[in-house]
């Protein structure tokens, strides 16, 4: 475990110098310095994909079980994500948002219980991987929209930004709809039910129906800075969905 940890932290090493440099290349317009964060971010990733790979191995399980391994999970799609979006959009601004994001997951992650527990029997299942994976790629994707909505709210660019930011929600919200067909189907072959209202379900829900209504709302003339605030407001369920419901609600998903 030793050797993860130490992965783990050389991954949140090398995310605050990349942060650094972002920080430190706005200020004093060094192009040169962007292009290090750039690569640090990278190493990043791959320092983490190495502890994540440790952790499995000795867990002799996919690190999915608790809320500090899909935390790290959630993490982990982050980099790969800002880094395709970066590339497809051209937009400069999605890796040190991804890199404050990132920061920010990790700084919440060491406050969380590391305890490895067995897995409960309703978890040893092949949908384990694809229902978790599918809701930990879309609450990364929901996190990069609403990190880089407070940007460009910030920079008053909420406008050249409304591309870049609707295509992160779709991606989040195509992410989140498979969670909840995969959890569905899960829930039928685990507990003989495909929705029992759990609360995890039920709020899970509520921001898949948020998210839906931002991107017609996006359709009927909320734009620019409105849609930004929109994006953020839904964040906001995305946080409870993810942290209030294990921390002030019981339920069948009080595990994870």
């Amino acid at each position: 475990m030793a050797a993860q940890i130490n992965f783990l932290n050389i991954s949140f090493a090398f995310t605050l110098a990349a942060l650094a440099a972002f920080a430190a290349g706005y200020v004093l317009n060094k192009p040169l310095l962007e292009t290090g964060a750039n690569r640090a971010m990278g190493l990043a990733w791959l320092a983490l994909s190495a502890g994540l790979g440790l952790l499995w191995a000795a867990l002799g399980r996919p690190p999915l079980s608790n809320q500090y391994e899909s935390l790290l999970t959630l993490l982990w799609f982050i980099f790969p994500l800002s880094f395709y979006f970066r590339r497809r959009t051209g937009r400069r601004e999605i890796l040190p948002a991804a890199a404050l994001a990132a920061c920010l997951i990790f700084g919440t992650a060491a406050l969380l219980d590391r305890t490895a527990r067995p897995l409960m029997p309703a978890l040893r299942s092949n949908w384990l991987m694809i229902h978790v994976l599918s809701a930990m790629a879309a609450y990364a994707a929901f996190t990069l929209a609403a990190a880089a909505a407070f940007w460009a709210l910030l920079k008053k660019q909420a406008g050249a930004a409304e591309d870049f930011l609707l295509r992160l929600a779709k991606a989040g919200f195509a992410f989140l709809t498979l969670g909840i067909i995969t959890g569905s189907v899960w829930a039928d072959t685990a507990w003989g039910s495909w929705w029992s209202w759990d609360p995890k379900e039920t709020w899970s829900l509520l921001t898949w129906l948020a998210y839906a209504a931002a991107l017609h709302l996006r359709k009927k003339g909320f734009r620019g800075a409105r849609f930004c605030l929109l994006l953020l407001g839904c964040f906001a369920l995305v946080l409870f969905t993810y942290f209030g419901v294990n921390f002030l609600l019981s339920g069948m998903h009080s595990y994870g």
